[in-house]
């Protein structure tokens, strides 16, 4: 029997993800650690379907690693754009991009942390 995807755990990992982010804008560091603590939980079930499916979260590992290489990649590149814009305004709106895109790297680092805690556990 296989198991099949859950979108809407995928959705609820990502309102989580987007949460985090809002929670720390406000400066709440507890609510914010309750977040990362639901999100861990549902970064579990997540893979839990896909050791089911795959044998072990290496794959997942390596999923939340290379993301997280991909949002540098595109904060660097923004970065860039806002050093050769014209306009303030854009300039700082590309500044945002930069920070959310830093951010949301760092949130997948920390992913990849709690699935090799996980992983070491066994």
């Amino acid at each position: 029997m296989t198991n099949r995807r859950n979108p809407n755990v995928e959705t609820a990992a990502q309102y989580l993800v987007w949460a985090l982010e809002e929670i720390e804008r406000a400066g709440r560091p507890n609510a914010a650690h309750h977040a990362r603590l639901a999100l861990e939980e549902l970064g579990g079930v997540l893979s839990a379907r896909r050791e089911a499916e795959v044998g072990h979260d290496d794959r997942m590992t390596r999923h939340f690693a290379k993301e997280a290489k991909r949002f540098l990649d595109k904060a660097d590149e923004a970065a860039q754009l806002a050093e050769l814009a014209n306009s303030a305004s854009r300039r700082q709106a590309l500044l945002k991009i930069v920070e959310v895109y830093r951010r949301t790297a760092q949130q997948m680092d920390q992913l990849v942390g709690g699935v090799e805690r996980r992983t070491t556990r066994k």
